[in-house]
């Protein structure tokens, strides 16, 4: 039986409207995602994947603090990962597409069609290993914490880099990486059209050395630089450098993710406009001792975007835990847990006002899979999320009750 495991941890993940350039992190060269693919022919692979997922009771659809509404939802999704390996494994090109149409019965305006394309090309050898990526997004959905309008936008994305492996298990990598974010021209929120707010490209260059204290376990340490800037507000317009060092652990054993712990100093580039220099953190961490049991802890802080035009950056300070445990052969448990914070300080003509909002969602959930195997699973997972706010109309509760059908073939 091939591992399967339901993750409940996915909102850590997703970042706010704009955020600074992370860093990127080359493909995975331990990764061999053919030898689980459910369709092969000779060295092609195919995976498809179909779920429909979030049929439920959505209590408060649009967040609202006074006038809660709600509605049945759903979501039919589908990914489909097909590519080729030459070489054993030398050359992969791999392409991934997801697309899902997100419908409710009564709120049409919430309804959406989204969309993910991305190609992965990697040459793999002992001592270099060369990459590119292309991804293209366009979402309608929530994107993090604290917009709570579903926006249209798109965010096309650009990467190469160059892996190098030298004797006595030392390595280095550099990384380029251009993005753009879009929002659609008549999107407002809170009054505040967020094309004009958070329109923005962004180019980073990354950095970073590393020693292999096993074939999969890492120490790095490396640099971001990244230069962003914004089309419509360009009183935004920043560079900045991150200062990380951490740990990266390669799948394949019990522990698997990266921890590091950085520094930022950002610089705008109209000097009357406040700068943050902090700390940084990017936690993402699993144990997987088995193909029946699996924990996993996030946490993160930097600075962020908002579309608040009277600051110019806040602090996303996060956490988060899930665990899923397969009880019995065709039935698993889930719980999950996240926190997050966005404080705002300093204004962007130097004063300060400060406030802070604190999001908690709780999550319970169980699955059955269908004859026993791995590919095709029922689950049902109840929600319940808090956010508590200063500012008038932030604060809500909500409860959700959804159920997901997911099909592997």
């Amino acid at each position: 039986m091939r591992q399967s495991l339901t993750v409940a941890l996915c909102l850590c993940f997703l970042g706010l409207a704009a955020r600074p350039a992370a860093a990127q992190v080359p493909p995975d060269q331990l990764a061999k995602p053919w030898t689980t693919a459910q369709i092969t022919f000779g060295p092609i692979y195919l995976a498809p994947t179909f779920e429909l997922k979030d049929v439920g009771i959505d209590n408060n659809v649009l967040n609202d603090e006074v006038n809660p509404k709600s509605d049945l939802t759903g979501t039919l999704a589908m990914r489909t990962l097909a590519g080729i390996h030459l070489g054993g494994d030398r050359l992969v090109f791999q392409v991934q597409q997801n697309n899902a149409y997100i419908w409710y019965r009564r709120y049409r305006s919430e309804r959406s069609i989204d969309g993910t394309l991305n190609f992965v090309l990697e040459l793999r050898t002992a001592m270099f290993r060369p990459w590119v990526r292309w991804d293209k997004t366009k979402s309608s959905q929530r994107q993090g914490y604290e917009i709570d309008e579903r926006a249209e936008r798109k965010t096309p994305t650009f990467d190469f880099g160059l892996d190098f492996t030298a004797p006595f298990r030392i390595g280095a990598s550099a990384t380029m990486r251009r993005a753009r974010l879009r929002f659609a021209d008549t999107e407002e929120y809170d009054g505040t059209n967020l094309s004009e707010a958070l329109d923005s490209n962004s180019d980073a260059y990354t950095g970073f050395l590393r020693y292999a204290f096993s074939e999969y376990t890492d120490f790095i340490v490396g640099v971001d630089y990244s230069r962003d800037r914004f089309t419509k507000s360009p009183l935004r317009d920043n560079d900045s450098e991150n200062y990380y060092a951490g740990v990266s652990i390669k799948t394949g054993t019990v522990f698997t993710g990266s921890a590091t712990v950085g520094f930022r100093n950002q610089s705008h580039l109209v000097s009357t406009v406040p700068n943050y220099r902090g700390l940084t953190a990017n936690v993402g961490m699993g144990i997987l001792p088995n193909e029946f049991f699996r924990f996993e802890v996030n946490a993160t802080r930097d600075m962020q975007y908002t579309y608040q035009e009277l600051y110019p950056f806040m602090i996303e300070e996060g956490a988060s835990a899930s665990m899923t445990n397969r009880f019995a052969e065709h039935f698993d448990a889930v719980y999950s847990a996240r926190w997050r914070r966005l404080s705002y300080n300093e204004t962007i003509n130097g004063l300060t006002s400060p406030h802070s909002d604190r999001t908690v969602v709780l999550g319970l959930g169980a699955g059955y899979y269908v004859g026993g195997g791995s590919g095709t699973r029922l689950g049902l997972l109840f929600e319940h999320t808090q956010r508590v706010s200063p500012i008038a109309g932030r604060s809500f509760t909500n409860n959700r009750i959804s159920s997901n059908y997911r099909f592997s073939f």
